[in-house]
Formats: C-alpha cells, structure tokens, sequence
C-alpha cells in the first residue's frame, strides 16, 4: 500500500520541485500597472499548468524571446497545446517579461 502511496504521489511532489523553479512576476515586471500584473500571474499559471503536463518546465532564461516565440507557436501549430489569443498573448509575454531578468 505505502508503495502505491508513493507513486502516486511522486508526480505532485515533482511538479511542486518545478514550479519552485517558475519564477514569479511582481511589481517591478509590470511597470507597477495591476493589469499587467495581472496577466503575467496568468501567463505564469498557463506555463505551469499547460507546458508541464507534456515535459519539464524550462527556465525562463533558457531561450531569448525570439526562440520563447516560436517554441510556443510550434507547440500550437502541431496541437501539443491549445491556447486561445489571449492565452498565448499572456503566456509569451511571462516567458518575455521574466526572460532575462535579474533574479536573487
């Protein structure tokens, strides 16, 4: 019984050791506007929630915007992922926004 606990708890304790990886984006990012604020948090939960049911979530710093952009859009394009506009609008501008940021 404890082994089956173990496995099916293994997934959720990997994808909490990812997302404590994610970095999130405060005031500064959004230029101390609410609503961009707003959809960057957006963008963040669409990367964790869409991008790691499929492969391990990568830095924001692994790829320059222009390589963020056509990651996603290859993603679309081969029905990996469904976004609608204003998801896909608000997930490149997470990866664009943090991509390159100075973190502590």
């Amino acid at each position: 019984m404890r082994f089956r606990y173990f496995w099916m708890m293994a997934p959720a304790m990997i994808l909490a050791g990812c997302v404590a990886f994610v970095p999130e984006p405060d005031a500064s990012d959004a230029g101390r506007d609410e609503t961009v604020l707003r959809d960057l948090h957006r963008g963040r939960s669409l990367y964790v929630e869409k991008c790691a049911g499929c492969h391990r979530l990568y830095d924001v710093d692994a790829y320059p915007d222009d390589e963020w952009r056509t990651h996603v859009r290859e993603m679309i394009e081969e029905n990996k992922v469904r976004l609608s506009g204003e998801e896909h609008a608000s997930l490149l501008r997470y990866l664009t926004t943090l991509n390159g940021k100075p973190r502590p």
